[in-house]
């Protein structure tokens, strides 16, 4: 059942104008039913559309004369329309699967959905692409999309995902990389079954598609709720080391032949690792910055564009606390701080017990986790504690359990301001709060 339903109305946009609201349903464009904002845009994209919409006013149909690329001026519910593709996959590594109860709902959905890969850059695996898939990608070129490999071996891949058999994923890439289709691949590297000779291959065959832009090795993410999952096991810092090494003539190979490096590493392996982080312009712009690829050196870089002061006019001091590794990664940022004059520092790791201790960044903490975490530090009433702003879903309201900060600061006493994501705006943030401190 196709829902394209109205969330928020855009002041002074033609949506505003025809009197649309929250709740609204576009039920056809130009007399077709859209399945999702792809064939949305395809539709809308004209100097005259007719739209078709039901609400509490009933159906009525608007025909309109607008600019080419004037937009109706919405956002929708969901981007997908007709439901969202589940997986169908048994992956031996499945987060989902690792997770317990007690998290939002949103997080129990496995998505494998090549529609929202090309909208939101979200991973698949093209298991469920059938042949009406793959037309359509290559006629409304989309493109670039977000797969997820783990390996090009059939038997390995097989495993790594649960299929009953191999499928022919390398046989799909290749002919919507000659159809002119890009990607950015993903391996979720797991000790003893995709590493050493099979990551080697997979690396060669990614690398030699021609629509290949390019490759992320993650390490597995294993929580404390890892029930059926035998056989696997975490990175170790060796092996961090290790592939760390053996990266970097890789990276040489494709800069020659590609005109890129093409692969790179996620800052995992170089916390584990406790290796220094490559430079920024390595990154060559951050292609994979949501999948944890060079996410630490462009926090920061940015960091460093931030003039911070040789002292304050007065002691003061900040409480800052996140996961374990996010607070070792920025070791560098606390460094900094640290030469500030007046100004003390407090690093509180916060473990995360919902998950368990292997997990360790901040974007996985709970409110759970950090209720926990800070009741045990006796902090003073009222203090300020600084948190990365990873923690928090829903466009900031609430944490992964459903907790909402205010409840998680009710209940501690404490005064959380939660930080952005950018080194140079963090500082700024972290100043102004210390210059309002009476």
């Amino acid at each position: 059942m196709n829902k394209a339903e109205i969330a928020e109305v855009y002041p002074g946009t033609i949506a505003d104008r025809l009197g649309l609201a929250p709740g609204d349903c576009i039920l056809a464009v130009n007399g077709v039913k859209p399945l999702d904002m792809i064939q949305f845009q395809w539709e809308w994209a004209g100097e005259e559309v007719s739209l078709e919409v039901s609400g509490k006013g009933g159906t009525r149909l608007h025909r309109i004369e607008k600019a080419y690329d004037e937009g109706l001026g919405v956002r929708f519910e969901q981007p997908v329309f007709d439901g969202i593709r589940r997986c169908g996959n048994r992956c031996l590594f499945c987060f989902v699967d690792q997770t317990p109860p007690g998290c939002r709902e949103s997080l129990y959905i496995k998505d494998d959905d090549y529609r929202l890969s090309f909208l939101q850059g979200s991973f698949v695996t093209l298991t469920n692409a059938d042949e009406a898939d793959l037309r359509r990608i290559e006629s409304e070129r989309l493109s670039p999309l977000y797969v997820s490999v783990h390996a090009v071996d059939r038997d390995v891949r097989a495993r790594l995902l649960g299929l009953p058999k191999p499928d022919r994923l390398m046989e799909i890439l290749k002919r919507l990389s000659g159809a002119g289709i890009e990607f950015h691949f993903q391996v979720v590297l797991c000790p003893g079954i995709n590493d050493g000779e099979i990551l080697q291959r997979t690396v060669d065959a990614l690398g030699a598609l021609d629509g290949a832009l390019s490759l992320a090795i993650v390490p597995v993410g294993l929580t404390g709720h890892r029930e059926g999952l035998a056989g696997l096991c975490p990175v170790s810092g060796m092996e961090a080391g290790e592939l760390i090494r053996r990266i970097g003539p890789m990276q040489e190979k494709y800069l020659v032949e590609k005109g890129t490096r093409f692969v790179w590493l996620s800052d995992e392996f170089y916390v584990l690792a406790g290796a220094d982080l490559p430079p920024g312009e390595s990154y060559e712009g951050f292609p994979q910055w949501e999948n944890g690829v060079g996410l630490v050196r462009g926090l920061l870089d940015e960091a460093e564009e931030y003039a911070l002061p040789a002292s304050l006019d007065q002691e003061r001091r900040l409480t800052l606390a996140g996961g374990t590794s996010g607070m070792k990664a920025l070791a560098p940022l606390w460094e900094r701080l640290r030469q500030v004059k007046g100004l003390a520092l407090e690093l509180l790791p916060i473990e995360n017990r919902f998950f368990g201790q292997s997990v360790t960044v901040s974007g996985l903490l709970t409110g759970k986790c950090l209720i926990e975490g800070l009741q045990s530090k006796g902090l003073p009433k009222g203090t300020a504690v600084y948190l990365p702003e990873t923690m928090l879903r829903a466009d900031g309201k609430l944490f992964l359990d459903g907790m909402r900060p205010d409840e998680a600061s009710e209940n501690l006493g404490l005064r959380l301001v939660f930080l952005p994501q950018n080194g140079k705006e963090l500082l700024a943030k972290l100043m102004e709060d210390l210059e309002a401190i009476p």
